[in-house]
């Protein structure tokens, strides 16, 4: 029998880069039994399998509701979960044993510990809890190999919830109990999404629909450019800033990585460029004057701070990113402690709110570089996972959508704390779950090169 090629990752010393890679990649993870208990799954409740996929379709679409929306969008789906463990439970071990989930267990368990030394514990609880989004993924798995059709339902869900910004931008039709839903910011139109948290949402979007515009075919391509286009209206129609910038970079990647992996070609770029511009820009010349009143602001806020004055909008949070690194600079490896970033700029003579709208300064001002490290690996966990499932062969274009939604979050939380408002780290949460290590019929288990050699190398 022929040895296998060798990987040069395997000829690491003392194979800890091999190691990484292999517990990024689930290897440790038994395929085989994974798939028995799946098929036992199959075979003796066909009907649970259908109920439970309806769930999860509804449970994607309800996810970008109203907040009490959210939060109940995915309850039907774990308490089905539970009412049919006699005939999933061999599945559990597999669907919470995910290199996602054990990353997200070691970083509620820091937390945990941060509460130690926290002048906030009330609030870190909060912050901890908000973590729960993270272990969707156990709950998922499932139905994982319907993957495409929780994807697609994820975009119905998009869709939905721009009607709220629809609803906002003619004051509900002039009907009290529709117009009461929006949340009515002056001068933004967010639906019933606060304009940051809808911002950053809307980004992920972008994200989600872009592999299908730039690198689809047919109908899948119109759908992609359609949906991106009406994703940045959105995101421009927030009136968010910080979103409006991560937009961009977000598609900068996107180029890149089309361009690089799925060697797309300028012209087509170019031509969905034309297109999705055209018809933002359309919609900027219609809500022009909500779009100057921003641009107006930031151009007085950054004058005052140049005098001095940093009360305004802006300012506050040039002042919060201060408070932040100092912070980090006081407490460089464990932080000042869980939901303390508030109690600490009060101890500094400062008032302001319970985050640095920023992710990574929060992050390492309350948990410090462990906690930071914590959540950088669980970053690189899920976004390896996500891009496995997007260049496994014959993936449909979607299948790497989850994958630039990431990204696009990350990018928005370079302005907004996107692990903290529920809202945001929810769709985190499930666009985590989207990109297990492994799945039954995944093309990235058994049966695909990778896990051969992955195979053999454990041999």
């Amino acid at each position: 029998m022929p040895e296998p090629p060798t990987n040069p990752i395997s000829a690491a010393p003392n194979g800890v880069l091999a190691r990484c890679l292999g517990f990024v990649m689930g290897s440790y993870i038994d395929r085989e039994s994974c798939d028995a208990g799946f098929e036992r799954m199959h075979r003796r409740d066909a009907i649970g399998d259908r109920v439970m996929l309806l769930l999860g379709v509804g449970g994607m679409v309800c996810l970008f509701g109203p907040v009490t929306m959210t939060e109940l969008a995915l309850i039907p789906l774990i308490v089905f979960f539970f009412v049919r463990v006699i005939n999933t439970y061999p599945i559990w071990i597999h669907a919470f044993g995910q290199p996602t989930v054990l990353v997200a267990l070691a970083l509620v368990a820091w937390m945990f510990i941060a509460l130690g030394w926290s002048e906030d514990r009330a609030h870190g609880l909060a912050e901890i809890g908000q973590l729960r989004w993270l272990f969707a993924m156990g709950f998922l798995l499932p139905i994982i190999e319907h993957r495409a059709k929780l994807i697609a339902a994820m975009c119905v869900g998009l869709v939905l919830g721009q009607a709220g910004q629809l609803l906002d931008a003619f004051d509900g039709f002039g009907i009290g109990p529709i117009a009461s839903l929006v949340e009515n910011h002056e001068g933004r139109i967010a639906g019933w999404w606060h304009p940051v948290v809808g911002g950053g949402i809307l980004v992920a979007a972008m994200g989600l629909h872009m592999p299908a515009a730039l690198w689809g075919t047919g109908r899948t391509r119109w759908i992609g450019i359609g949906g991106l286009t009406i994703s940045a209206i959105g995101v421009l129609a927030t009136g968010t800033r910080g979103a409006w910038g991560a937009a961009i970079l977000l598609c900068v990647v996107g180029v890149v990585l089309m361009l690089v992996v799925r060697r797309v070609v300028i012209k087509r770029i170019a031509l969905v460029g034309a297109i999705a511009a055209a018809l933002v820009g359309v919609t900027g010349f219609v809500i022009r004057d909500s779009i100057m009143i921003r641009i107006d602001e930031t151009r007085a806020e950054l004058r005052e701070m140049e005098a001095g004055d940093y009360s305004s909008y802006s300012g506050r949070r040039v002042r919060m990113a201060q408070e932040a690194i100092s912070a980090i600079r006081s407490h460089p490896v464990q932080g000042v402690g869980t939901g303390a970033f508030e109690s600490w700029c009060a101890s500094q003579g400062q008032a302001y709110g319970a985050h640095a709208h920023n992710a990574p300064l929060h992050i390492l001002a309350t948990l410090g570089i462990v906690g930071g490290v914590l959540w950088l690996v669980l970053l690189v966990v899920v976004l390896v996972n996500a891009y496995r499932w997007g260049t496994r062969p014959g993936a449909n274009p979607y299948a790497m959508g989850p994958m630039l939604a990431i990204v696009g979050l990350v990018l928005a939380s370079l302005t907004d704390c996107v692990q903290i408002n529920a809202q945001s780290v929810a769709l985190l949460g499930v666009l985590i779950g989207l990109c297990p290590a492994y799945a039954p019929d995944a093309g990235l288990g058994r049966g695909s090169e990778a896990s051969r050699v992955e195979s053999a190398e454990e041999r």
